[in-house]
């Protein structure tokens, strides 16, 4: 259990990162759900109720450097301390490869690489202060077997893999580990089911990964896993290891 222990998570609103929001609310820390969108106050609030715990929702642009700073100042303020971060915001424009314009380039990298880092350097510099912290990166099951039309996608996840092994390495020695998860074929609202029902038979276990199911890996990276750092875990059902 993790009383008394603080878990912040971008992306929160819905999706992977209410899942790994919910999870860390089960193990009993205080949570911190952020995102663009103001609705994750209201998400946070029913999480609250019905856990019973000390659990808010803060609007956090994870593109813009005020924002983030402000979220992790009011996080502070709210509880003191923060111990486990997860970066889970991101999203991007999946088209064929020569068929992505700049801009569709650029929006997805801007946030699922751009914003990872901005989030990085500021939770970093709190954790120094601190003396200690834990961020778990969300990476991509597409930066090592891609079914195609991910290339820009690919590109930002590939990107914050590598971050994660360059600041885990920066920072091992001052007690902040850093990790990231690969999250393999995953139903959520924001994966059209049609694309999920195409993709079940390349997986080997044949079906798709819940958002419960690796949430509870997030959690365990964060928490438990004391002496992991600069690693990505691929939770894939078999898809990276090979074809059946």
């Amino acid at each position: 259990m993790l009383d008394g222990k603080v878990a912040l998570i971008t992306g929160a609103a819905q999706g992977i990162g209410f899942a790994i929001s919910e999870a860390f609310a089960k193990n009993n820390a205080d949570v911190v759900l952020t995102d663009y969108n103001p609705q994750v106050a209201e998400v946070a609030q029913k999480l609250n109720v019905k856990y019973q715990g000390n659990i808010i929702g803060l609007v956090m642009d994870v593109t813009d450097d005020d924002s983030i700073q402000k979220g992790l100042d009011k996080t502070m303020d709210k509880f003191g301390r923060l111990d486990y971060v997860v970066n889970n915001a991101g999203g991007g424009v999946l088209k064929p490869f020569a068929e992505l314009t700049n801009e569709d380039f650029d929006s997805t990298v801007n946030l699922d690489l751009r914003g990872t880092f901005k989030c990085m350097r500021a939770e970093i510099q709190l954790f120094l202060k601190q003396g200690s912290g834990s961020i778990v990166n969300c990476g991509a099951l597409g930066s090592v077997y891609c079914p195609g039309g991910f290339g820009a996608y690919n590109a930002a996840k590939n990107g914050v893999m590598g971050m994660t092994m360059a600041a885990a390495v920066d920072y091992a020695d001052k007690t902040i580990r850093v990790n990231c998860i690969a999250p393999g074929l995953t139903k959520t609202l924001l994966n059209p089911e049609e694309f999920v029902n195409k993709m079940v038979p390349t997986v080997p276990m044949k079906r798709y990964e819940t958002a419960d199911e690796v949430a509870k890996l997030f959690v365990f990276v964060a928490s438990e896993a004391t002496f992991m750092t600069g690693q990505t875990i691929l939770s894939d059902g078999g898809v990276s290891a090979g074809l059946k």
